[in-house]
C-alpha cells in the first residue's frame, strides 16, 4: 500500500468516530434546547414530545447517523478483507482481528491501522496479488 493510500485510509478510519462524536454533540445541544423550552410549554407533555420528535428526526442528525453507519460498515468490510489477505504467523490472529472488528468496532479500526497497516511491507502480504499499488 502506498503512502498516500495509507494517509487516505487513516483519515477514513477516523471518520466513524468523528461522525459519532458529532451525533452526540448535536443530540446534547438538542436536549439543552428542549430543556430551555420546557418552562415555556407550561408543562404540556404533548408540545414537548412533538418538539422532541421533530428534532430527533431532523435532517442533520439523521444524516450524521447514516454517514456514521455507512463508514463503519465499509471499514469493517475493508479491514476484514485486509486481514484475510495478510500473511500472519497464525490463523488464530486473523480470527482474533475479525472478531474484534465485528464485536468492538471503531476503536479497533484505529488500533489495527496503527499496528498492521502503517508498518505494512510488501513481504507481509500474500504474493501473487499484483503490484503493491493495485493490491488494496
Amino acid at each position: 500500500m502506498t503512502k498516500p493510500a495509507k494517509i487516505i485510509l487513516g483519515i477514513i478510519t477516523f471518520l466513524p468516530m468523528l461522525f459519532g462524536i458529532c451525533c452526540l454533540v448535536y443530540y446534547m445541544l438538542m436536549i439543552k434546547d428542549l430543556i430551555l423550552l420546557m418552562p415555556g410549554s407550561h408543562n404540556d407533555p404533548q408540545v414537548f414530545m412533538n418538539t422532541y420528535m421533530s428534532r430527533v428526526f431532523s435532517g442533520p442528525l439523521i444524516m450524521l447517523v447514516i454517514l456514521s453507519v455507512i463508514t463503519h460498515l465499509g471499514l469493517m468490510i475493508f479491514y476484514i478483507i485486509h486481514v484475510a489477505r495478510l500473511k500472519l504467523k497464525s490463523e488464530g490472529e486473523k480470527v482474533m482481528w475479525i472478531l474484534l472488528f465485528v464485536f468492538i468496532g471503531t476503536i479497533i479500526y484505529i488500533i489495527y491501522f496503527f499496528m498492521r497497516v502503517v508498518p505494512l511491507r510488501v513481504a507481509d502480504t500474500i504474493s501473487g496479488q499484483g503490484s503493491e499499488e493495485n493490491r488494496y
